[in-house]
């Protein structure tokens, strides 16, 4: 058994990273390893003082606060690895060097691309952005790429920027890439190959699928412009008879409502057993991104509950949810694709159960939590060798 330290930032709203690190967390537990955490949240800011919210940008790039207790704990617990999750903002890189300061293996999920792009989603007015991969990360600064602010991106630009030139990343024992596209995508963009392993996020396996429906279709997600929701609004004007219900919370919440399309609820955030037993009682779930996703949490909850998905041609999307078996594929940004695969779903009922069915055997194959475990603990053992090589012991 290993002695873990965990660290994770939690995000603001509710994201899919803090639901895999609550997981993960839950699981090492069950399985028998002793686990110490380091965790920061979001909501921290919003007590801060004036002064204290004066020093968050030096915090992005050089958090020293969590330096000092991360190295605390180490020197306390002495765990056999740390595994990072998040640490923006309030951790920082800093908490990387350290863990390499007292040799400990260090083992990060990327969950996001913030490593690699400001914004952290390879997106910019509409469309894919690879801009500060094979370029300046200030092309990201001169767009406004994160938050629409010039000086916030500055701020992330520099955080990257910066541990970029001091070989922070370097320092990261291995990481962790939830599919082949994403490890692709962080190879083009510098990381060693031999240093990215891929496991995929998990699924508890106590979801009970459903192949009976409701007249409904589902989205679930973060309500902003990269996942797509005017296409999907677009695309319902066309759609008559099948409702959609759209779960979640983000800065297009309001502008959703004001379409006032008569068959498209706009539900805004609702807790996990509600928003599960809505996607268990949907026809399908419909996710219509155009940014990269890394994995797409819900896509594999849709499988578990035994619906098929259609999604966008796109990235990852492409590859986990196989067209025309456990669902169906249009082109991003296409309207009249997204209508036609509505229409094709609505009039093929007997079909679109059998893909539900596949979808449910595709979970059971490769996303329950025994399986990820197994692949877990061998990145572990990984890291471990590979850190005393690197260190001379």
């Amino acid at each position: 058994m290993f002695k873990i330290l965990l660290v994770h930032n939690y995000l603001r709203p509710p994201s899919g990273e803090n639901v895999v690190y609550e997981s993960e967390k839950r699981l090492l537990l069950e399985k028998g390893h002793k686990i110490i955490t380091y965790e920061r949240n979001n909501k921290e800011i919003t007590s801060y003082s004036f002064i204290n919210k004066s020093t968050l940008p030096l915090k992005v790039v050089w958090a020293r606060d969590s330096y000092k207790k991360i190295a605390n704990l180490i020197k306390k617990h002495k765990p056999s690895l740390v595994h990072f999750h998040n640490t923006f903002p309030l951790i920082s890189p800093t908490a990387y060097r350290v863990c390499y300061k007292y040799h400990i293996p260090i083992v990060q999920t990327l969950h996001n691309y913030r490593m690699i792009c400001p914004g952290a989603l390879l997106f910019r007015n509409g469309k894919i952005c690879e801009d500060c991969i094979t370029g300046s990360l200030w092309n990201a600064v001169k767009h406004k790429c994160y938050h629409d602010s010039c000086l916030q991106t500055s701020i992330v630009a520099s955080m990257i920027y910066i541990h970029r030139l001091l070989k922070t990343w370097d320092m990261i024992t291995v990481y962790i890439a939830l599919n082949e596209f994403c490890k692709s995508i962080f190879i083009k963009a510098g990381l060693k190959k031999d240093r990215i392993f891929i496991k995929p996020n998990f699924i508890p396996n106590n979801y009970i699928p459903s192949f009976t429906h409701n007249n409904f279709a589902i989205f679930i997600g973060r309500l902003s412009r990269e996942k797509g929701l005017y296409t999907l609004l677009n695309a319902w004007r066309s759609i008559k008879n099948l409702s959609l219900k759209i779960i979640g919370e983000g800065p297009m919440k309001e502008e959703l409502k004001k379409w006032r399309l008569t068959n498209v609820e706009i539900m805004g955030y609702l807790p996990k057993t509600q928003t599960l037993k809505l996607l268990k009682q949907a026809y399908f779930l419909v996710l219509p991104a155009e940014c990269y996703e890394t994995f797409s949490l819900v896509v594999h909850e849709a499988f578990a509950c035994g619906k098929p998905v259609i999604a966008s041609r796109l990235g990852i999307l492409s590859k986990v949810i196989k067209d025309k078996v456990t669902g169906l594929l249009f082109e991003p940004g296409n309207v009249n694709d997204l209508v036609e695969k509505i229409k094709w779903m609505i009039n093929h009922k007997a079909e679109a159960i059998e893909m539900g069915k596949r979808a449910r055997v595709e979970f059971e194959d490769k996303y329950i939590a025994d399986k990820n475990y197994e692949l877990l603990m061998d990145i572990y053992q990984k890291a471990i060798e590979i850190n005393k090589k690197e260190h001379g012991f």
